[in-house]
């Protein structure tokens, strides 16, 4: 457990921060207008996820940023693997490999798959340290956003949104107020939500209110590649990457 003050004086370290987000330093949408393509855990159709090889293969087919999930190894080291239940003999990347590696390509989205709050403090230790270009930080379980945010200050924190918590009683306006009010709680400042429940007014609520829109595109889908753009929506990730060669 953690008292506030070792967490505020962990702080002092001479950590570096992000830039905090500023909508108004975004241009102005339109259909012709990419978002951030993400390749979600690398380049997943000829390589293992996860690993060096489908980390370098994404951004030489052009993506703009990659994925990868990093969890608590029993060694204590941070590593980047997907699974909960993962093999703890396996070797897998650390994230400190991956950030130096990587950090100059482009952005790294960082999904933390732990839920303990050690574990966010270690990432956040060996993440200040190294000082990536451009990166967010993101999770799907609620309560810990507000961790992510307490070591993360004025970094981007993406906020992996269940829809399991959409009802089907409720009415368009009240998801978008149940979103929204989401994003304020938590503090995080970027949505990831499924590109069905996206629509024109959605992306410019949250534009509005200073946060940043992100989808997942499973399958090859030009149509709703095409929708993405149409929408406005910031950030993509993509599992398929052949959608990039239709841009180059």
């Amino acid at each position: 457990m953690f008292k506030h003050e070792d967490i505020i004086a962990s702080l002092r370290f001479g950590w570096a921060v992000s830039e905090p987000y500023s909508l108004a330093e975004e241009h102005q949408y339109n259909e012709d207008m990419k978002p951030l393509r993400i390749a979600h855990r690398g380049d997943t159709q000829n390589y293992p996820e996860n690993s060096i090889e489908a980390f370098q293969s994404a951004f030489d087919l052009g993506a703009d940023g990659i994925e990868f999930d990093i969890q608590c190894h029993e060694n204590g080291e941070i590593v980047v693997v997907h699974n909960y239940t993962h093999d703890p003999h396996q070797d897998y990347p650390s994230l400190e490999k991956v950030l130096h590696t990587f950090s100059p390509k482009g952005r790294l989205e960082i999904e933390i798959k732990a839920l303990e709050e050690e574990c966010v403090l270690k990432a956040a230790r060996i993440i200040h340290r190294i000082q990536p270009q451009d990166f967010e930080i993101t999770s799907n379980e609620i309560p810990l956003i507000p961790v992510i945010r307490k070591y993360f200050p004025d970094a981007l924190v993406g906020l992996i949104f269940n829809t399991c918590l959409l009802e089907k009683w409720m009415p368009v306006s009240h998801i978008h107020r149940l979103l929204l009010g989401y994003m304020k709680l938590t503090g995080a400042n970027v949505l990831h939500l499924g590109l069905g429940y996206y629509s024109k007014e959605l992306v410019v609520l949250m534009h509005e209110n200073g946060y940043r829109t992100h989808t997942h595109l499973g399958k090859e889908n030009i149509k709703e590649y095409q929708r993405v753009k149409s929408l406005g929506i910031d950030q993509c990730s993509l599992d398929d990457l052949s959608i990039l060669r239709l841009e180059k």
